[in-house]
C-alpha cells in the first residue's frame, strides 16, 4: 500500500479510466461477440469472469491507503465498540451505523485482524465487499446459463458487472458493503426462480434485510407473484423472523435500549440536499429565499414520497419479471428521493443487467461514475475540491455533480414506467 495518499489516488484514477474504457468497449463490441467466442476464453468461462472481477478490484483495494474517510472512520469506531463489548449504537459510533446488527461483525473481525497483523484496516474492511462482488458476477453468469443463453452471452453479461465502474468504485475505492445485501437479494431471487427453493430464498432475503433494510422491497414483489396464503405466511415469517430474532438477540445479550438502533436503521434516507431535486433546490434557495419552504417541504415529506413512488412502481411492474420490477422500483425511489448515499447507485446494476436493459445502463453507469468521482475524489477520499476552491464553490460543485446522474435516473424511470410490454429475457 502507498502511504502517499495523493499519488495513490491519482494512479488509481488512471486505473479506473482504463477499466471504464474496457467496460464501455464491452458494451459496444458485445454486439459482435467475436472476441468472446475464442476457444481460450470459453474453456473455463466462470473462472475467467470471477478472476477478472477479483483482479480489477484487488488492485485499488491493496494499493489505496484510503476509502471514503467518514465511512472508514465510522467502521473503525464500530469495530472498537464491538471489540470492547460496548453497544455500538450508543458508543462513540453513535449515529454512524444506521444498520441492524450484522455487518458490524465483519467490521469487528477486520479491526481485530488489523490489530494482530500488519495489514491496514482499510484494506481488510474492503475485502468482504470485493469478494461479494465476485459472487454477484458468478450469480449473473449462472443465471444466463439457466436461461439457456450461450456461454458467450453469459460471459458478456457477467463482465458487465465485473467491469462496471460504479460497482468497482463502491467496493474497492469507497469501501462500502452494499454488495453484501445485493448478493443475498440476488440469491433470494435465484433460489426461488430456479428449483423453487423457497426456504433458502426466504433465509437469504432475511439476511439481506438484516444487513441493510432496503431489500425488504423484495417481499411484496415476490409475494404478489405467488398468490398462495400458506406460501405467504411461511416465506414472510422466515424473511422477517431472521432480522427480528437477530436484533432481539443483540439487544438481550447487551441489555441495551433498541431505540437508537431502530430509529436510525428504519428511518435513514441519506443526506439531504446532495442529490437530484433536493440538490437543485438547495442551490436555488441560496440565491432565492422563496425556494427555502419548497426545499423544507420536500425534506419533510421525503419518506412519504419514497413510499408513494415505490408503491406505484410495484403496481406498475406487477406483470413483469422480478429483476425488471426491482430495477424500476429502485429507480423510481431514487428519482423522488431527497437524500442519497452515493453507494446506493450499485443497487440497480445487477437487476438491470438481468433485465437486459443495457442501453440505459451504459448512460447510468457513465453519469453515476462521474457523480461518484466528484464525491470520492472531491470530498471523501482526498478533498481536492476544498483545497482548490473556496468552501462555497466546492459545495456547489459537489451538489451539482449529482444532477447528471439524477436526470439519467429520472429519464430511465420514465422510459420503464411508460413501456407497454412485459420485460423479457433478451440478448445483450
Amino acid at each position: 500500500m502507498w502511504q502517499n495518499k495523493l499519488a495513490a489516488t491519482n494512479v488509481m484514477l488512471g486505473w479506473l479510466v482504463i477499466l471504464s474504457s474496457l467496460y464501455f468497449l464491452l458494451l459496444v463490441f458485445s454486439k459482435t461477440q467475436t472476441i468472446f467466442s475464442l476457444k481460450a476464453l470459453r474453456a473455463r468461462p466462470l473462472l475467467l469472469v470471477v478472476l477478472v472481477a477479483l483482479f480489477v478490484r484487488l488492485v485499488p483495494t491493496v494499493l489505496l491507503p484510503v476509502g471514503a474517510g467518514y465511512d472508514i472512520e465510522s467502521f473503525r469506531l464500530v469495530g472498537e465498540a464491538l471489540l470492547n463489548g460496548e453497544d455500538v449504537y450508543t458508543s462513540a459510533a453513535l449515529g454512524r451505523h444506521p444498520y441492524l446488527p450484522m455487518q458490524m461483525y465483519w467490521i469487528g473481525l477486520a479491526l481485530y485482524l488489523h490489530l494482530k497483523t500488519a495489514v491496514p484496516f482499510v484494506v481488510l474492511v474492503k475485502l468482504l465487499p470485493v469478494l461479494v462482488d465476485v459472487g454477484i458476477t458468478a450469480v449473473i453468469f449462472k443465471t444466463c446459463l439457466r436461461w439457456q443463453k450461450t456461454t458467450t452471452e453469459a460471459i458478456i453479461w457477467a463482465l458487465l458487472f465485473a467491469l462496471n465502474p460504479i460497482a468497482i468504485l463502491v467496493s474497492a475505492y469507497h469501501g462500502q458493503f452494499d454488495s453484501v445485501p445485493l448478493l443475498l437479494l440476488l440469491l433470494a431471487w435465484y433460489w426461488a426462480e430456479f428449483g423453487q427453493h423457497n426456504k433458502q430464498s426466504a433465509v437469504a432475503l432475511g439476511l439481506a434485510i438484516l444487513n441493510k433494510t432496503w431489500p425488504i422491497v423484495m417481499l411484496p414483489v415476490a409475494l404478489i407473484r405467488k398468490v398462495n396464503l400458506k406460501h405467504w405466511i411461511l416465506y414472510s415469517s422466515i424473511a422477517l423472523g431472521i432480522p427480528i430474532l437477530c436484533t432481539a438477540a443483540y439487544v438481550l445479550l447487551l441489555d441495551t435500549d433498541p431505540t437508537p438502533m431502530l430509529r436510525r436503521a428504519l428511518t435513514h434516507t441519506g443526506p439531504n440536499g446532495y442529490w437530484g431535486i433536493s440538490a437543485i433546490l438547495a442551490l436555488l434557495k441560496k440565491q432565492i429565499t422563496a425556494f427555502e419552504p419548497i426545499y423544507e417541504t420536500l425534506v419533510a415529506w421525503r419518506r412519504w414520497l419514497i413510499l408513494a413512488a415505490g408503491l406505484f412502481a410495484l403496481w406498475r411492474t406487477r406483470k413483469e419479471t422480478i429483476p425488471a420490477a426491482l430495477t424500476t422500483i429502485i429507480l423510481a425511489v431514487f428519482t423522488v428521493s431527497a437524500g442519497m448515499g452515493i453507494q446506493w447507485l450499485l443497487w440497480v446494476i445487477p437487476f438491470a443487467i438481468l433485465d437486459a436493459d443495457h442501453r440505459w445502463l451504459r448512460w447510468y453507469s457513465f453519469s453515476g461514475m462521474l457523480f461518484l468521482l466528484v464525491q470520492l475524489y472531491g470530498l471523501h477520499m482526498y478533498p481536492w475540491l476544498y483545497e482548490l476552491f473556496q468552501p462555497e464553490t466546492a459545495d456547489l460543485i459537489v451538489r451539482a455533480g449529482s444532477i447528471p446522474a439524477w436526470l439519467t435516473v429520472a429519464l430511465w424511470t420514465i422510459s420503464r414506467i411508460v413501456r407497454q410490454r412485459p420485460a423479457r429475457v433478451a440478448a445483450p
